[in-house]
């Protein structure tokens, strides 16, 4: 690791998250939701028979809170992921210059999509999108020698921690940097793959109680245009989410847009000097433009929906602009090559070059100005209210809660800035707790994955919402206050205070136990498996970096070096 790669690393990770490191609180927006102590639940690991969305990241945040508070977890992952991203990508090109790799790490850790992760709370996909270099690092690694697997199983293993996605992109980044004609090659690859995959593989395969909606979903969240510079020209330039409540301003004008997509065009250039493997560099960003791309294409939404109906899990790729991620790398690894291509065309009278240098490594930031400290104060610190850890406390592990309002999953506090947020009752309560699920979009309602939605719907429409819900199992309601006119269910009120109230159902009647609450057996041995599968290949290919590098110890000794 070299010092200035640091340094520049340290410098942009301070600039972007330099609010949430001068005090207390959370960082709470969107799918971002960190709370002080996670309890364990099965669902962590996909025990639940639900689709296994943040699986195994909840356990292992659930795991570490036991540890440490849930704000020193939060600060750790993002400050960790940036530091992890920046030196990795810096390490692709060593080779380079300092300023060259400076013009990498940039690009690399600031740029729209990383600023529409961070809007969207969507924290465990960014850390995967920071893993790609050192998984293209692993690819290179494993090309050079197809027995030096060991770096690539590790990565592989860590990415499939953050997010399915995570994974999925993991093993495509591989797969293209890595493999050729061997068919050797292709078995490895595809073998480690799937092992380091199957931690959220099997609890996907095996999920017999969630219900995916596969209509318009494709569509629902196709990637936008961010200005009329129009949708391809914003998904090249690393934006166009689907969620234009989170666009950077700046990305509002053609103008920006365009100077964006020049910045692209740069580093596609600059990749010409990358060597023989430079035609792989460029088809993995290809092929990273046309996944986003696909649902905007005449059809390919309706096509989309159509493969998904016989395999309904194809529905949680439905965020395409999502698997944009790879596309950061390759700009970023043909930046460091561009800026040294310009370095060489300064001669004697013409150092007014260096600028154009300086403009490819400040490019990124003139660009998108937006994202610096804490997205220009659109994140601000929050803490949570004492009630939380009360009620935390009151609710037994084998109990079922169910939060209103019935409007969503999303929540706008009082106490959090009214910023949007999902609700953190399902981390931070103990037991089953169960909120409305359904997506809301601005011309669609995503209908619900948990099939108790539903259920808790017809309760609450029924003349006794509180025997109707007792009926289902239901013993605790959270009445979440200060969004909109709520009919609380009967009951006895154990606690109303800053913005919560908890009513005991059980006060008015006896709770029925839930008799469709239970995973199979055999479930839960493929689940169990498929973790301990995916920890064993982690804990394999640690061994093997370390024998690796004692091996090269003894080596350099040996040589008298």
């Amino acid at each position: 690791m070299k010092r200035s790669d640091l340094a520049v690393t340290t410098a942009v990770t301070l600039v972007i998250l330099g609010p949430l490191l001068l005090g207390g609180g959370y960082w709470l927006v969107g799918d971002m939701v960190f709370v002080p102590h996670q309890p364990w639940k099965p669902a962590w690991l996909g025990l639940d028979g639900a689709l296994p969305r943040a699986v195994p990241m909840d356990a292992l945040v659930s795991l570490a809170t036991h540890v440490v508070p849930g704000s020193v977890v939060q600060r750790l992952l993002l400050v960790g992921g940036f530091l992890a991203g920046g030196l990795g990508v810096a390490r692709l090109v060593a080779g380079q210059r300092w300023w060259a790799r400076a013009a990498a790490i940039t690009l690399f850790c600031w740029n729209p999509w990383v600023y529409e992760r961070l809007l969207m709370g969507q924290w465990a996909i960014l850390l995967g999108y920071l893993l790609l270099p050192w998984v293209a690092g692993a690819a290179l690694r494993l090309r050079a020698d197809r027995r030096d697997w060991a770096p690539a199983a590790v990565v592989l293993v860590l990415s499939a921690a953050c997010s399915w996605s995570s994974g999925l992109m993991a093993v495509g980044v591989l797969g293209v940097l890595a493999l050729g004609r061997d068919l050797g090659g292709w078995l490895r690859v595809a073998g480690l793959g799937l092992v380091a995959n199957l931690t959220w593989l099997v609890p996907a395969l095996t999920a017999d109680t969630a219900r995916v909606s596969t209509d318009g979903v494709f569509a629902g969240f196709a990637a936008r245009a961010e200005s009329a510079a129009g949708t391809a020209a914003s998904v090249l330039s690393l934006g166009g989410t689907w969620k234009t409540s989170v666009v950077p301003p700046e990305r509002t004008s053609a103008l920006l847009v365009l100077l964006s997509c020049l910045l692209t065009v740069a580093a596609v250039a600059g990749l010409r000097r990358a060597g023989p493997g430079r035609g792989r560099w460029l088809a993995l960003g290809a092929a990273a433009v046309v996944l986003a791309l696909l649902p905007t294409l005449p059809g390919g939404a309706d096509l989309l929906d159509r493969a998904a109906d016989p395999v309904p899990g194809l529905a949680l790729l439905r965020d395409s602009q999502r698997l944009l991620a790879p596309l950061g790398l390759v700009l970023a690894v043909g930046a460091a090559y561009a800026a040294t291509a310009l370095r060489e065309r300064i001669r004697p009278g013409t150092q007014a070059l260096w600028s154009g240098v300086a403009l490819l490594v400040v490019a990124p930031l003139l660009l998108l100005p937006s994202l610096a400290w804490g997205a220009a104060g659109e994140l601000q610190r929050s803490s949570y209210p004492a009630a939380w850890d009360e009620i935390a406390d009151r609710i037994d592990g084998g109990d079922t809660t169910v939060v209103l309002p019935w409007s969503g999953s999303y929540r706008g506090f009082d106490w959090n800035h009214r910023r949007a947020v999902l609700d953190p009752a399902p981390r931070i309560l103990p037991g089953e707790v169960v909120v409305d699920d359904r997506v809301l979009l601005t011309d669609r309602v995503i209908a619900p994955e948990d099939p108790r939605v539903v259920a808790v719907t017809l309760a609450l429409a029924d003349e006794d919402p509180a025997g109707a819900l007792r009926a289902i199992g239901v013993r605790w309601v959270l009445v979440e206050r200060g969004m909109g006119t709520i009919e609380v269910p009967a009951g006895a009120i154990v606690l109303d205070r800053d913005g919560l109230t908890l009513v005991d159902l059980a006060a008015g009647g006896e709770v029925v136990a839930d008799p469709g609450t239970g995973v199979g057996t055999l479930r839960r041995i493929f689940v169990v498996l498929g973790h301990g599968l995916a920890i064993l290949l982690l804990f394999a290919g640690c061994a093997g970096i370390l024998r690796s590098g004692s091996n090269e110890h003894h080596i350099h000794e040996s040589h008298g070096e």
